[in-house]
């Protein structure tokens, strides 16, 4: 899979969350994109800050839309799922485990897709 392909859980995430558009909420994926790419050592993406910035960044905006659904009156179980999804999002250090958790993420969210 692309960076490209890899990155658009993040934004289906945090759009859902926010019911916004593009960018809004910092949800644009080349966010998540750029985090992957200096991951695996890009030189182009030098310019954005360390990965830990990139990362801490990022890992602040999925939280944001975590308490947003949070606050949406979730289901005893999404809230559950919500909730761990929050702690392993805390001691994630890889963009893999990042893009698991979001993808479990869309998946126990999928109710909130037409809302």
């Amino acid at each position: 899979m692309s960076s490209y392909t890899d990155s658009m859980c993040y934004e289906v995430f945090i759009r859902r969350a926010f019911k916004c558009d593009y960018d809004a909420h910092n949800s644009k994926n080349s966010y998540f994109q750029n985090l992957i790419e200096t991951e695996n050592g890009s030189s182009s993406t030098r310019h954005l800050g360390s990965y830990d910035k990139q990362l801490s960044a990022i890992k602040k905006n999925i939280e944001n839309a975590i308490d947003k659904f949070l606050k949406s009156r979730p289901t005893a179980a999404e809230a559950s799922n919500l909730n761990d999804f929050k702690s392993k999002l805390a001691s994630a250090h890889y963009t893999s485990e990042i893009i698991d958790l979001l993808n479990q993420g869309i998946e126990n969210t999928a109710r909130y897709r037409d809302m």
